[in-house]
Parts: structure tokens; sequence; C-alpha cells
């Protein structure tokens, strides 16, 4: 079952319309997804393409250059990270974690459908927004093993680490 509360409260109120707008984006990728598996169509093919493109072209307000330190940085930047309780685990040049402490699109989510597998498919398709972008770089990549908000864990772990490659 998907546990995602927000436990933190901002005086600022962009961070509830930023929560809004990516709730918003999470009923968009819900009911487009859904009609096209309804339909027949191989929509986590689909999803996934269409997602990753939007990552790819997302990279402004990212730093130009190979630094995880740097990547996470833009990820912690006041408002940026207040929406989705974005918070520091460990901060290097090499590999950056932070965890997100809760995740609006899983807040849609969990009022459209009580399937538990489909609301962890769409979420990892979402991410496919990170993967994208981080494929922009030459050597940084995407790294998830910890929790998830999807899976029914209480936040979403989330690393970047540098690469030997490129």
């Amino acid at each position: 079952m998907v546990t995602n509360i927000p436990t933190r409260d901002y005086d600022d109120p962009s961070v509830e319309t930023s929560r809004r707008a990516a709730e918003y984006r999470g009923q968009w990728i819900y009911y487009l997804l859904k009609a096209m598996r309804d339909h027949g169509f191989d929509y986590e093919t689909i999803g996934r393409k269409a997602i990753f493109a939007l990552g790819r072209s997302n990279k402004e307000g990212f730093p130009d250059n190979n630094s995880a330190k740097d990547f996470a940085n833009a990820l912690l930047a006041p408002g940026s990270a207040e929406p989705m309780q974005i918070e520091p685990v460990s901060v290097e040049e090499d590999r950056a974690q932070v965890t997100f402490g809760y995740c609006p699109m899983c807040n849609i989510w969990q009022k459209l459908t009580d399937d538990q597998d489909f609301i962890a498919n769409l979420c990892d398709i979402a991410m496919d927004v990170d993967r994208g972008l981080l494929s922009t770089y030459d050597r940084l990549e995407l790294v998830l093993d910890g929790g998830r908000i999807s899976a029914g864990h209480c936040r979403c772990d989330f690393a970047v680490k540098k690469t030997t490659g490129g």
C-alpha cells in the first residue's frame, strides 16, 4: 500500500501550487497511459519513450558538467526541493543521494486507482524523465537502490552517480 503523506508545512503558497501542478502532470500520465493500456497498446514502451524524450529536453537549469554534487544541488535549490520534500543524504562530487519525502503524482494516482501495481509502474515510467535528463550527461547515471513511495516506502531514495565512461 502506498504511504504518501506530506510531513512538512510550508508558509510559501508556491509549494502547494507546485504540488498541484505535479498532480496535474500525474493525471495526464495516468489517463493517457491507462487509455492506451485499455485499448491494447503497449502503453509502457510508448510512455517510457515519450517521458524519456521529455527528460532529455529538460536540461535548462541543471549544471553543464558531470558533477553529481552540482546536479543534486540543483534539485535541492530553494523552490525546487520543497514540493517533494527533497532532502540531502550525502552529496559528494562522484555520488549524491537525496530522498523524496512526498510525491504529488503518487498522491493523485492513489485517488484515481487502487491498483498498486499500476501505480508502481506509472511511477517507474514517470522516472524516465530523470533517466532522460541524466542521459544528456556523459558521466552521470540514476541509481535507484532504496525505497520508493510507490512501492509502499515512506520515501524515495534517489542517487546520481558519476560513471567512469565518457
